[in-house]
């Protein structure tokens, strides 16, 4: 665990590459701090396995970068064992030569004597020049490339050969779980594994045959969540630090989970987790003590503009300026996500397709619209922001055209306005933000979809529960006549309605009093 571990500090070798190009071959440099303790954790078990037979040990960073892996490992080696059997363990792969360059000269300050043709300029993915089960050990920080990004570097005969070689390439793959298939490939029966890699691996579908991979031959000892702890200063990723071991794990182990913060890791058994998703930490499950259905069986929902039709339906908007007070009589204010307060709706002042609006305006009769759409922009409903830090929706008595990103809540089977407290209570954002922790963005914010929308749970109030009507009613009066006074009274009622313990509403709480890079 990382207790206390708040600062990193500068990294003092950096190649020389272009912060635009890093981000482009997904290269996030590791804080030393971070370094230190992946391999203190990976070959510390291993060292002493190895004392006792003598034998040396084979280590690999195969994205080695400036070789801060290796310099971590090779301080911890010689400290313990002696300069020259760390001169002989050590190997790292990267395919960048200036950082291949800046590793050998890192080594050889601390050591003349280290041999530099054991840190190889290629590409761990399809180089030959190591065997499969060579390894004891496997460290590092894998590149962050997804299959976008990937796209424009490499031809599609060379994605597909990625695809052949790796089971773990499947759908829009992200490099970095094609290093944790070829760490497991290249290291011996027995062998550790420590990597730095984003948290994503853990539930996105596009990592479910990685996951698969590690259930089947990996003991996974430690993972480490470092989202709260900004490990990379100058990108938005959210870490975890991931140990585990090339051996099938019994049926009784148990993964140890930290938050990386000063809170006590808590375990799980590896047996219980599902490859499909791995949930580590405790999720607040509401739906198994009340009557609760998911918001997509109370509301129709609907995205606003879909996105392949934004640039056609920008071609149709009519900007009212304070010179152009042109008037469409079938027309509708037109809004962003950027729009969307909590229970209020910001009309004009639009940033729309990297352009400004004064006070955008879009006809009903446009043809890029659907009948469909004509009778959603045109009615009342709630409309809920696509992009924000924490759940926003507001209610559009009006009638309004929405943008991308923009959501839209009709026809409701419930009271709207017991809704629309439901939908901005710290309750129901916290449970989005961690039930769907995986798809957050940088600076706190949620990606927020319909489908995601669709799975929150509602509560399901009937006419003979006669106490809690009341509530429901009281949460519908407060949405109507909202205040920011109002906040305290909704989210304790929607507490009660949900039946959360003191506990949960402490760790409801604590998650929104977080600064607003986490909070959601």
């Amino acid at each position: 665990m990382l207790q206390r571990l708040r600062l990193f500090s500068t990294l003092a070798f950096q190649p020389t590459i272009a912060a635009g190009e890093r981000k482009a071959q997904g290269v996030y440099y590791t804080p030393p701090e971070i370094a230190e303790r992946i391999v203190d954790w990976t070959l510390r078990p291993l060292m002493s396995e190895r004392r006792a037979t003598e034998t040396k040990l084979r280590i690999l960073d195969p994205s080695c970068g400036a070789g801060e892996f290796l310099v971590a490992a090779f301080r911890l080696l010689s400290a313990t064992v002696g300069s020259d059997v760390a001169c002989s363990s050590l190997w790292g792969i990267d395919t960048d030569d200036s950082a291949v360059g800046i590793a050998r000269s890192r080594l050889k300050s601390i050591d003349p004597a280290f041999p530099v043709d054991q840190i190889i300029a290629a590409d761990t993915l399809t180089a030959t020049a190591f065997l499969p089960a060579s390894f004891d050990a496997v460290i590092g920080n894998p590149p962050y490339i997804n299959i976008r990004q990937l796209a424009k570097a490499l031809s599609r005969e060379q994605i597909e050969a990625l695809r052949q070689s790796y089971t773990t390439a499947t759908g829009n793959f992200d490099l970095y779980v094609l290093f944790i298939e070829r760490a497991i490939d290249l290291l011996k029966p027995g062998g550790r594994c420590g990597l730095i890699v984003p948290g994503k691996w853990a539930t996105l579908d596009y990592a479910r045959a990685c996951r698969e991979l590690l259930l089947s031959k990996a003991t996974i000892e430690q993972v480490v969540d470092l989202s709260d702890l900004r490990a990379f200063a100058t990108a938005n990723v959210y870490p975890h630090i991931l140990i585990f071991q090339k051996t099938a794990a019994c049926s009784l182990h148990s993964v140890q989970y930290s938050g990386g913060s000063d809170s006590q890791p808590s375990t799980i058994l590896q047996s219980s987790l599902a490859a499909s998703a791995f949930q580590f930490s405790a999720l607040l499950d509401v739906e198994s003590r009340i009557p609760a259905t998911p918001l997509g069986n109370v509301a129709t929902i609907a995205c606003g503009t879909a996105g392949y039709a934004a640039q056609k339906i920008v071609g149709q908007l009519v900007d009212q300026t304070n010179d152009e007070l042109e008037t469409l009589t079938d027309g509708c204010d037109f809004i962003t996500s950027g729009n969307i307060d909590r229970y209020e709706v910001l009309i004009g002042n639009v940033r729309y397709l990297k352009r400004t609006y004064v006070r955008p305006k879009l006809s009903l009769a446009a043809s890029e619209l659907t009948a469909a759409k004509r009778r959603m922009f045109g009615s009342p409903k709630i409309v809920v922001a696509g992009m924000s830090r924490r759940l926003e929706a507001a209610w559009d008595h009006a009638g309004l055209a929405l943008g991308v990103q923009v959501f839209a809540l009709s026809d409701c089977r419930l009271d709207p306005f017991y809704v629309l407290a439901l939908l901005n209570s710290k309750l129901l954002s916290y449970l989005f933000a961690t039930r769907f922790a995986a798809k957050r963005l940088g600076g706190g914010y949620l990606a927020i979809n319909k489908g995601q929308l669709t799975q929150l749970p509602v509560r399901v109030v009937t006419a003979e529960e006669h106490d809690l009507t009341h509530k429901v009613e009281q949460l519908s009066q407060l949405a109507r006549e909202w205040t920011p006074a109002s906040d305290p009274h909704i989210d304790k009622l929607v507490y009660q309605l949900y039946q959360l313990t003191e506990a949960e509403i402490s760790r409801v709480e604590a998650h929104f009093a977080e600064p607003a890079a986490k909070a959601a």
